[in-house]
């Protein structure tokens, strides 16, 4: 079968852990926003008893299947593999960075100025 193929072509793993990377601090930002501005968690919340979480997860979802889109787009076909050290580095921050900016205490952080 055409669409079963025994290898993942590199440019195309290469999209993916770009896409993955971006999104994941895409994913952050967009919910360090949503508790800080209430105009922004009123946009995000697409159903009322689920919350701001619906459209964050919408917006992860689309950003995701953009981004790859987009990087496969100028990749496809092109010699990646003097940039697998990179991208494997910009996945592993973008990991701990979202680890690190999704816990509470730090996006619950405020400072009250008078």
């Amino acid at each position: 079968m055409k669409f079963f193929q025994k290898r993942i072509h590199e440019s195309v793993a290469f999209s993916a852990l770009f896409a993955t990377g971006l999104t994941l601090n895409i994913a952050w930002i967009s919910n360090f926003l949503v508790y800080r501005i209430d105009l922004i968690r009123e946009l995000f919340t697409l159903k009322e008893s689920v919350g701001p979480i619906s459209g964050l997860y919408l917006k992860t979802l689309v950003s995701f299947f953009i981004i790859f889109g987009i990087s496969l787009l100028f990749l496809k076909g092109k010699d990646v593999s003097h940039n697998r050290d990179g991208i494997l580095w910009f996945l592993m921050i973008s990991v701990v960075l979202f680890l690190i900016m999704t816990m509470p205490i730090v996006y619950e952080f405020f400072v009250l100025v008078e």
